[in-house]
């Protein structure tokens, strides 16, 4: 049983490097975590709650162990819909036709959203001849470097490709297989038509440097289920973020779950889609 003063000291130091907030899901993620790495290091688990609360490696170390990767493509269909259907099309028609579109997955796990967001793009290519030329720039970002580098290799299990119907699949994804414990997995490759189109990066979106370099850069962010783990005071500088980030009349998308916590002067919810806004000054 870890001490909840210890175990306090170590969530305050995720609160003020990652902007965690408090969240029993997370806590119990975190106390198994910290069990493990306490019992491998041979120390007590109080112990080791401070020295990793005073570690930057060690407060990685432990994001890496316990944020949740669970994604897959289209997660939210209803809103790639309506990506496909409506906001994308309209970016593309208000800029000019030798200018790429820009978008950002801030929070992108191991790439299936990054990638559902280049399939929908080359979809619109496909479906629509006025669009057929245009080109994207999907930057992807996460604080996780295992992420990262699952994300690099566009390699996916069943699970993570259960939503897509069997044409998606033929067109966008090759078959193979991965050697494991538990014999051969089917795996699925994406082509590397739809991956040249993504560029990943490691970054903490806590890094105020970091916000600097964005300013106005993007038609559209997805931010989905990430400001629901945030402090309450994090959570709004976040949001004030990625509004700051997006171009005038640029989209933010967040989860179905997130829309009351956005809220900022320049941004406009859309009434029939209440999780996308949409910035006005």
């Amino acid at each position: 049983m870890i001490p909840i003063h210890a175990l306090k000291q170590l969530e305050d130091a995720l609160a003020e490097s990652y902007g965690w907030g408090n969240n029993p899901f997370v806590r119990e993620k975190i106390t198994l975590a910290v069990t493990s790495k306490a019992d491998r290091l041979g120390i007590a688990p109080e112990e080791y709650c401070r020295i990793a609360a005073a570690s930057q490696s060690e407060l990685l170390a432990l994001v890496e162990e316990t944020a949740s990767s669970e994604s897959c493509f289209f997660r939210e269909p209803e809103q790639f819909e309506l990506l496909r259907r409506r906001i994308i099309p309209q970016l593309l028609n208000s800029l000019p036709g030798n200018e790429k579109l820009k978008i950002w997955s801030s929070v992108c796990a191991t790439g299936e959203e990054a990638y559902s967001l280049a399939i929908v793009f080359d979809q619109i290519k496909r479906a629509s001849p006025d669009h057929a030329g245009r080109q994207v720039e999907i930057f992807a970002t996460d604080v996780r470097n295992r992420s990262l580098l699952e994300a690099s290799r566009a390699r996916y299990r069943k699970k993570s490709v259960g939503t897509l119907d069997a044409d998606l699949l033929d067109r966008y994804f090759e078959p193979s297989t991965l050697n494991s414990d538990s014999g051969d997995e089917p795996l699925y490759s994406l082509l590397g038509d739809i991956r040249k189109n993504v560029t990943f990066r490691r970054v903490n979106l806590l890094d105020k440097l970091f916000w600097k370099g964005v300013a106005g850069r993007f038609d559209l962010i997805v931010c989905s289920n990430q400001l629901t783990f945030m402090h309450a005071s994090a959570a709004r500088q976040m949001v004030i973020n990625l509004a700051n980030s997006l171009k005038p009349d640029g989209y933010l998308m967040v989860g179905p779950g997130e829309k009351s916590l956005v809220n900022a002067s320049s941004m406009v919810q859309l009434v029939e889609a209440p999780a996308f806004f949409r910035r006005i000054a």
